[in-house]
């Protein structure tokens, strides 16, 4: 579980912090004024980034993208269905049926993860039937960009040693 928590406990959880922190979640997710009217308006200001931080190739396909407005729609869709249909339908989170599967939960360190939630794995373990295990990983908002050997490495440790566990 790359960089998140599960909604229902971000939703739980949220106060005024998170509110500053994570308030793109509520803009994207609106039907009402939506946000690829805004979005597109003016692209390249909603879309700043840290080229610094990335790969230049990743950074210019995400600039791109932003110019998209296909993209833009499916990213909102995807920020509607959080609060929406997907919390219709955690059926299993309500009839208390966990990941049985081992379960590792990286986030990036120059983010707002642990500074919201604490400890991150933390928050899935009642979540979690097997192995469950996290770290911080040296990056900031975008993770695969900016520290792709740790997401190569760390899962592949990780399941040897839920292998070998087994």
């Amino acid at each position: 579980m790359l960089d998140a928590v599960p909604l229902g406990e971000a939703l739980r959880r949220h106060d005024a912090k998170s509110a500053l922190s994570r308030r793109h979640w509520f803009f994207l997710a609106q039907t009402d004024k939506p946000a690829e009217r805004i979005i597109g308006a003016d692209p390249d200001t909603w879309y700043r980034g840290a080229p610094e931080q990335a790969d230049v190739e990743a950074y210019e396909d995400y600039r791109r993208a932003v110019h998209d407005p296909a993209t833009v729609h499916a990213r909102c869709e995807d920020h509607r269905a959080g609060p929406g249909v997907d919390r219709r339908h955690d059926a299993d989170r309500r009839a208390g049926r966990r990941t049985e599967c081992p379960l590792l939960v990286p986030w990036a360190a120059r983010d707002d993860m642990a500074g919201l939630y604490g400890d991150v794995p933390g928050v899935w373990r009642d979540r979690a039937g097997g192995p469950l295990e996290g770290g911080s990983v040296a990056s900031g908002h975008h993770v695969a960009e900016e520290a792709p050997e740790a997401l190569v490495t760390a899962p592949l440790e990780f399941w040897k040693a839920a292998d070998g566990a087994a």
